[in-house]
């Protein structure tokens, strides 16, 4: 995301999107929020989400918070980086209970350098990384708006994350 739009300098390793597409893509969040449209965020789509609600942004999480916990695993695509903490009785643990077996955390795959940093307005933190680094946030007002900073998507073959894409759907089918 520009970063100007969130009121911060580019960092050396910003690298801008398409010319249009932040902007369109913050419209199509405000829009589903409004219209009160169920809200799966994934990756870029939290860092959207945490933006279009006011928000900021980690532009680079090894030199603004460190390397003690790796962020950029990039293959393969379902290797697992770190765990996630997760916010007791949030969407996210209530959608992912009956895989975390009472514990707080999961492992979760990781190939991102930003983050979110100051949450937006009316979103709230649901999981975070080890080193503090927000993995989650959602809007306990909405029906269902989550985003998540990992890749759920790539665990289709063996559904670690099948109750996320399962919750969202049901949210869909109401």
């Amino acid at each position: 995301m520009q970063p100007s739009i969130y009121g911060a300098t580019p960092h050396p390793t910003f690298d801008a999107a398409e010319p249009g597409r932040d902007e369109y893509e913050m419209e199509l969040v405000r829009l589903a929020i409004e219209a009160n449209l169920p809200l799966f965020a994934i990756c870029r789509g939290i860092q959207v989400l945490n933006v279009a609600r006011g928000g900021t942004l980690i532009q680079d999480i090894p030199d603004e918070v460190g390397t003690s916990v790796e962020h950029r695993v990039k293959e393969p695509r379902f290797a697992i980086a770190h765990d996630v903490w997760l916010t007791s009785d949030s969407l996210l643990e209530r959608t992912l209970r009956e895989r975390l077996e009472e514990a707080d955390s999961c492992a979760v795959n990781s190939r991102h350098h930003q983050a979110p940093k100051d949450v937006g307005e009316g979103l709230a933190v649901s999981a975070t990384a080890p080193d503090g680094v927000i993995e989650a946030l959602e809007d306990p007002n909405r029906r269902f708006v989550l985003g998540v900073q990992w890749h759920p998507e790539n665990f289709w073959r063996t559904g670690e994350f099948r109750a996320l894409f399962e919750a969202f759907v049901q949210a869909c089918n109401k």
